[in-house]
Order: structure tokens, then sequence, then C-alpha cells
């Protein structure tokens, strides 16, 4: 089992479309993604932090955080959904460091994604700015390519300025070698269930253990060894609600030490044991 968005891999700077599907799984990606909800409302939980979208609201996911999207009590739902690479968007080099900033590094564990709310936006001009780039993406006339590209930079720069995100000074003292250790996330995605020291994951980035700790914690907003508990649990949680493992094995299949270290865990996360979190969803 991995969280890992593969089948949904990027094979162009971005993808463009609207969505009326009300539910999609737990998973992560490397690439930046903002849905913009035209009608309904829809859940979003980014990180173990929910919240409500609205019409007319906007949310920025961040790389390489884990979020999923589940259904509200209203029947019809439809949004607009941009994917993209910040690499491959030819981000004018007097503004990368500050795009990053915004748009790369969390600041804290708080700031689990970026949501502006309706009242805060222009909304007629965001819905300007999304119609025109899902109509240029679908007719794919001569320079599509480069206008869709201006709108995104106009939708980044309206998020940047309505986010109020406070940049600390930590971000100046920042270069692209802080961003080589991101495939380790899909490293520990896929060994979860094996032992993984947080030595050898640095090793493993070329990196000081120092050094990567305080690197994973500026950008994923938890420890390492955090991240990975958080992990194993995520998944123990899927083996607990869809399969009829026993628990002992889902404790073994997922990483923990044993069956006890594994229910104390889970119940320290969830404040229910893994037999309960079973029994609940049965009724």
């Amino acid at each position: 089992m991995q969280l890992y968005e593969f089948s949904d891999t990027l094979n162009q700077p971005y993808e463009i479309y609207l969505s009326d599907t009300k539910s999609f799984p737990l998973h992560w990606h490397y690439y930046s993604e903002i849905l913009y909800i035209k009608k309904g409302s829809i859940q979003i939980t980014c990180n173990e932090k929910g919240h409500i979208l609205r019409e007319g609201d906007l949310c920025y996911f961040y790389p390489l955080q884990l979020h999923e999207i589940s259904e509200t009590e209203d029947h019809e739902v439809e949004y607009t959904i941009i994917k993209f690479d910040f690499h491959t968007l030819n981000l004018p080099p007097a503004h990368l460091t500050k795009l990053y900033d915004y748009f790369i590094h969390r600041t804290s564990q708080d700031d689990f994604c970026i949501i502006i709310k309706k009242e805060d936006l222009n909304q007629p001009q965001m819905d300007a700015y999304m119609e025109h780039i899902l109509a240029t993406h679908q007719e794919r006339d001569e320079f599509y390519s480069l206008q869709i590209q201006a709108d995104l930079y106009s939708i980044l720069i309206e998020i940047a300025k309505k986010s109020k995100k406070e940049i600390g000074t930590a971000a100046k003292h920042r270069n692209d070698t802080d961003f080589t250790f991101h495939h380790i996330l899909e490293y520990i995605d896929t060994h979860s269930g094996e032992p993984l020291e947080i030595q050898e994951l640095a090793h493993m980035c070329h990196m000081s253990y120092s050094h990567f700790a305080k690197l994973f914690r500026e950008n994923y907003g938890r420890s390492c060894k955090e991240y990975i508990t958080y992990i194993r649990l995520i998944k123990a949680q899927d083996f607990l609600l869809h399969t009829d493992y026993d628990i002992n094995y889902i404790a073994m299949e997922t990483g923990f030490f044993d069956c006890s270290h594994f229910i104390r865990t889970y119940k320290k996360w969830k404040g229910i044991t893994p037999k309960q979190e079973r029994m609940y969803k049965s009724h």
C-alpha cells in the first residue's frame, strides 16, 4: 500500500480540469495543486487538519503534503483543479526565492495549506482567471501553453497577495540544495513497513543528521520520526477499515515493533484502540 499518487504523475507542467468528484482518498504528490470551488462544498483534510471549502473559496496544497477530499451534505459539487510543477514553470529568477517561500515552504505545522475565503478574493477576477485558463487548456490554440503560464502566474500572484503568509527571516538563507531531499518521502512511503533509521535517511540525502532533521521539520512541520509514525498509522487505519486482517498482522505489516506498541500508538493518535476503530466502522 502506497500513498504516493503514482498514477497521476504530471506529463507536462500542468493539468487543468473541472471535477465533480465528492471524495478522493488520502494521497500525496510532488506537484502543487489548486482547488477553486465553483458550486457546492467539499471537505478537505491535509496533515490531519480539516476544513470545508464552499463556493468561491480557493485552496492551495503544497507539494509533498498528504491530503484528501471528502463529501459534505451538498449533492452537487463542481470545482476547478490546477496541478502544476513549480520546477518547470520557468519562473523569473528575480522572483524565484520569494515564490518558493510562498508556495513550497511551510512556515509552521499550522501552515498545512493555503486557504483563501470567497470574501477575501476578488471573485469576479478569480472567476475570469479560472474560466480563461480552463478554456485555453481545452482549445489548445497557438501559444496556448504560454497563455496558460501567464494565467497561472496571475493566479499565483493573487494567492500570494491574499494569503497573508508571513515569510520568516530563515527563508533568506535557503538555497536550491534544500530541495534535493524531497524524494525521501517516496522512500519512506515505500519502506514504511520496514525499520527506518533517521541517520540512514540523512545519509541517503548526503546530509548530516542535524541538517536533515532541521530541514525536514522546516519543510513538513513535524520531525522525520513523527512523519514515519504518521504514515504507518494512516496505512494501519486503512487496513482496519477496509480489510479483515488480524491486528497483529497489521502491526507487523505497517512497521510497528509489536502489537502492544501499535495499540498504544494508535490510541494516542485517535483516542481509541484499533479494535474500537474497527468496531465503530462496522456500526
